[in-house]
């Protein structure tokens, strides 16, 4: 049994992350959150959201009254992507009768600023650097980069002790429920694809950035003035439904464990990994998987 499409499209990963918004509005650490509206500065400040994607925390911040004026910068690697960000949050914006306007590099939700900015990220930090931002945030992006090579670059971007909201950094625990004996290899072997991934030529990230990010951020003179996990837990309702859309979130990280061994027999079986696959493909259609992953939340100051 295969609960895949055959391929990612960037309608497909739009979808995604538009399915991922209410399982990271659960995880957020709310301490985190607190100590975020407390750095956060007075007025019309100006945010850097960096692999932003469809802009779903433009809209959550929004939400939720921690930005509401000043200049908020998209920064992606996918041009198409931001392209699905405009119309989103345009989307967005109406369902919740909010003011907004299109603008040539992006749009204006009530009376902030969202400027969409194609980019990659290493690209980005060896650029001549512009406008520096009163805030940085990163969701769900530092376990994809070389964390202690980037961090520095990113921390420039700031201000003087400008504001970091670091948020979803996996902390290298998966957990699937039921439980299945190929478990334990399965995430070795993913965990380990984790830990030697490599794209724009640059190493991609780790397995335990959650736990090492404290050190990097002390290291880099930015020790975290709160932290705590972030874990997101998806599973069915008593009836045997997922919440919103979090049935294709499940169903897209089974995939990404499956594009990230197929063709790895030295790790795991390729017989191994299409019965694993076959077995929580069919947990997902009947409303009984249960996933956890753990992660951790951090928000501090840049150097003075």
């Amino acid at each position: 049994m295969t609960c895949f499409d055959d391929a990612v499209t960037t309608s497909g990963y739009a979808r995604y992350l538009a399915a991922k918004t209410s399982v990271d509005d659960r995880a957020l650490n709310r301490h985190v959150v607190s100590e975020l509206c407390r750095l956060m500065p007075a007025g019309a400040p100006r945010v850097l959201e960096v692999g932003a994607g469809l802009g779903t925390m433009v809209a959550r911040l929004l939400d939720w009254g921690v930005v509401g004026a000043g200049e908020y910068v998209l920064l992606d690697a996918d041009r198409r992507l931001l392209d699905c960000s405009r119309r989103w949050l345009r989307d967005w914006a109406t369902a919740r009768g909010v003011r907004s306007t299109l603008l040539p590099d992006g749009l204006q939700v009530g009376d902030l600023r969202v400027r969409l900015v194609h980019a990659e990220l290493g690209g980005y930090l060896d650029a001549v650097p512009g406008e520096l931002a009163d805030v940085l945030i990163a969701n769900a992006v530092l376990d994809l980069v070389d964390v202690p090579a980037v961090l520095p670059g990113l921390l420039r971007l700031l201000v003087s002790g400008g504001v970091y909201w670091f948020t979803i950094n996996y902390d290298g625990e998966t957990i699937f429920e039921p439980a299945h004996p190929l478990d334990d290899q399965i995430m070795r072997a993913y965990h380990r694809d984790m830990d030697e991934r490599v794209r724009y030529g640059r190493r991609a990230g780790e397995s335990r950035t959650g736990r090492h990010l404290l050190h990097h951020l002390r290291d880099a003179r930015a020790p975290a003035l709160a932290a705590g996990s972030s874990d997101w837990v998806v599973h069915p309702a008593p009836d045997g439904k997922y919440p919103a859309d979090e049935a294709y979130f499940l169903r897209s990280i089974l995939r990404t464990i499956r594009d990230a061994l197929r063709g790895q027999p030295d790790r795991v079986e390729p017989a191994d990994l299409a019965d694993w696959l076959a077995v929580r493909c069919r947990q997902l259609a009947a409303g009984d998987l249960v996933y956890i992953a753990h992660q951790l939340d951090f928000a501090g100051r840049s150097p003075h």
